[in-house]
């Protein structure tokens, strides 16, 4: 107990040591707080959607003559929502990089996907302070700070010689200090994970204790890398350099590095040709033959062969054909571009496994429901709610069927789907024996550190 009692006081008497516990303590605090202002941005900005457009659907059927289908059909513009787990707020992801609440209309679809896109979602690799960033990147060097210059201070204060004088003493002495810097820094870990919890309403479940363990086993590997690099028995300047270099490999370049591999090989400018593509289309459609495009779009639309032709004036039937027959003349390119960015993201994950900091920030954004995979997921449920509102404006179009109040009340509202949940149990499992080798190399190697 005694021993215990000194080593809590060696270890909060450095000036160095309670400032980067201090400083973790604060950053962790601050993300969680930017974190919770940011999910809590986002979930009122949903909700002034929804809010806004049942305002606007009651201002249709307050008027005298309600507009005429096609019209209505233009400016009514419904809200999506990419339904976002709360852990979002600790693990952002790619959701600044995407409109969560995107408005879609019964237009051509793809041009509102990207003609309102600010940046390229592709291209987007680092948003704003998160509890995600602090866990990644700041913990790594808090544990270095902590840890890795213990023997190298013990050989300078010429106690180390008389430690392993004595069987195994040098070797449980360095046990019990790094035992204590793991439980010390994994209890403000636990800290901040509940009161993350506590803030935003988190249950304590499952994915609350797997984000705890995926933590864990993150420290566990930067603990036993900080072991590896004191068992050389060198001073605590090339510990510190070593650590600090092993640091920015993993956690810097290395992921950089692999992005920059991904994006040469993934490279596409898929959505700007998308955009003109379609754009071009559409204005070309205005110069062709209308009843040729509506006959080929009901080619491709059966259930809505039986309408009349068109006549001299303009007709909103072929105007929404055309909007269609825009989308389908970058259907290639679009289906590509989602096969380019699944095959991508799934090089990511396998590439991943080069660096541990790349490894569990992806981890933990696939647990947050926020990665590039959840993305492509609530695009798809986008795509499938444009065609409901399609389909749902069609029989007044194509059939002259008049609008009623009645029919503005049933306008389908967009339902987020639960998202497939990715498993990545096993992936964590294999992280796992990979972490525990290194960790057992590193006592192997500890054990046989001998005095300068």
């Amino acid at each position: 107990m005694l021993l215990f009692k000194l080593e809590c006081k060696r270890l909060f008497a450095g000036t160095i040591n309670k400032l980067v516990l201090v400083l973790f303590i604060v950053s962790g605090v601050f993300a969680i707080y930017q974190g919770a202002l940011g999910y809590k941005s986002v979930r009122i900005d949903q909700y002034k959607s929804m809010v806004v457009f049942q305002k606007e659907r009651e201002h249709v059927n307050s008027r005298e003559t309600l507009p005429a289908a096609g019209s209505l059909a233009y400016y009514a513009s419904a809200p999506t929502e990419w339904k976002l787990s709360p852990w979002a707020a600790l693990f952002v992801g790619e959701t600044p990089s995407s409109m969560v609440a995107s408005k879609v209309r019964a237009t051509a679809l793809q041009s509102q996907i990207f003609n309102r896109e600010i940046v390229n979602p592709a291209q987007q690799r680092a948003g704003g302070l998160d509890l995600g960033f602090v866990l990644v990147y700041f913990l790594p060097l808090v544990i270095g700070i902590l840890t890795v210059t213990l023997i190298s201070d013990e050989q300078h204060a010429g106690r180390w010689r008389l430690l392993n004088a004595l069987p195994n003493s040098a070797f449980r002495l360095l046990g019990k200090q790094i035992a204590l810097r793991f439980v010390v820094i994994w209890l403000l870990v636990v800290i901040l994970l509940v009161s993350a919890a506590m803030i935003l309403s988190l249950p304590f479940d499952t994915l609350f204790w797997i984000v705890l363990g995926a933590t864990s086993l993150y420290m566990v590997f930067w603990f036993a890398l900080a072991t590896l690099i004191m068992s050389f028995g060198k001073n605590s300047v090339v510990n510190s350099l070593a650590y600090l270099s092993s640091w920015v490999v993993l956690a810097l370049l290395v992921p950089g590095a692999v992005h920059l591999y991904l994006s040469a090989q993934y490279q596409s400018d898929a959505p700007l040709e998308i955009t003109l593509q379609q754009r071009m289309t559409l204005n070309d459609g205005w110069d062709k033959d209308k009843q040729a495009t509506l006959n080929e779009f009901l080619t491709h639309e059966p259930s809505w062969q039986d309408t009349a032709p068109l006549g001299e004036a303009f007709d909103w039937k072929w105007y929404y054909a055309q909007q269609h027959m825009s989308d389908l003349a970058v259907q290639s390119i679009v289906e590509e571009n989602i096969r380019n960015n699944q095959a991508r993201q799934a090089r990511l994950q396998s590439l991943s496994v080069l660096s541990p900091a790349l490894f569990f920030q992806l981890t933990l954004n696939e647990l947050a429901n926020t990665s590039s995979g959840y993305q492509l997921q609530y695009r798809q449920q986008v795509a499938e709610y444009h065609q409901t509102i399609r389909h749902f404006f069609y029989d007044f179009l194509f059939f002259d069927k008049p609008v009623t109040r009645q029919d503005v009340e049933d306008f389908p509202l967009f339902k987020a789907q639960a998202m497939e949940t990715q498993n990545g149990l096993w992936k964590l499992l294999v992280s796992a024996v990979f972490v525990l080798v290194i960790a057992a190399l590193a006592i192997v190697r500890i054990r046989k550190v001998r005095p300068l």
